[in-house]
């Protein structure tokens, strides 16, 4: 038991999952870098949380520069890639599009299969189990990160689209009254009986 749960544990931060929630200003763009190696497995989220039209545009480069990925205008998307190249990579939201909103944007990043070099190479059965296990576990805990992303978006809107219809309604009593009370003023001055000089 004491084997197997030391397997675990050093399974378990064998993957490494990070995630931001960050503000990008009005026409200005935020990056963010991580350093990878060969032999990675990189998979993440980013989604608009709040501001504006809940868009904006992402860049990923390699060391070299070169663009790996690109997405323009997206609300919300997922990238994975093999990682060729080791260095530092940049992750790049850019809210140019934008002159007075800022972008709230929550990005997720998994980096899968990061070997230790301490470790012996041989993996017995039991570790790759205990490894898919792991990578399982984690895929679904960024799911239900995801999910929970969208369901705070979606929660957002609906609450403003709330605060907008009852602020509408609230406009529309108000002409009402206005109208019916001038109505009756008018109506009243047209019965009036004058007299005849």
């Amino acid at each position: 038991h004491m084997l197997r749960s030391v397997l675990l544990l050093a399974l378990l931060c064998a993957l490494s999952v990070q995630a931001l929630t960050f503000t990008v200003k009005p026409s200005s763009s935020s990056c963010y870098f991580e350093d990878l190696q060969p032999g990675d497995r990189l998979s993440g989220t980013f989604q608009v949380m709040k501001g504006g039209s809940l868009d904006i545009d992402a860049k990923i480069y390699a060391p070299d520069g070169g663009v790996i990925y690109t997405a323009d205008k997206k609300q919300e998307d997922r990238f994975s890639f093999g990682v060729q190249q080791g260095g530092p990579y940049k992750f790049c939201f850019a809210n140019v599009m934008s002159t007075f909103t800022p972008k709230v944007v929550n990005f997720q990043v998994h980096i899968e299969g990061r070997v230790d070099p301490k470790k012996p190479k041989e993996i017995s059965e039991l570790e790759k189990q205990v490894k898919r296990l792991s990578e399982g576990l984690t895929a679904i805990r960024n799911e239900q990160d995801y999910m929970r992303n969208r369901e705070r978006t979606h929660r957002n809107t609906s609450e403003s689209t709330n605060a907008r219809v009852m602020w509408w309604a609230f406009a529309e009593i108000i002409v009402l009254i206005i109208v019916s009370i001038s109505q009756i003023l008018y109506l009243r001055r047209f019965f009036e009986v004058r007299p005849s000089v």
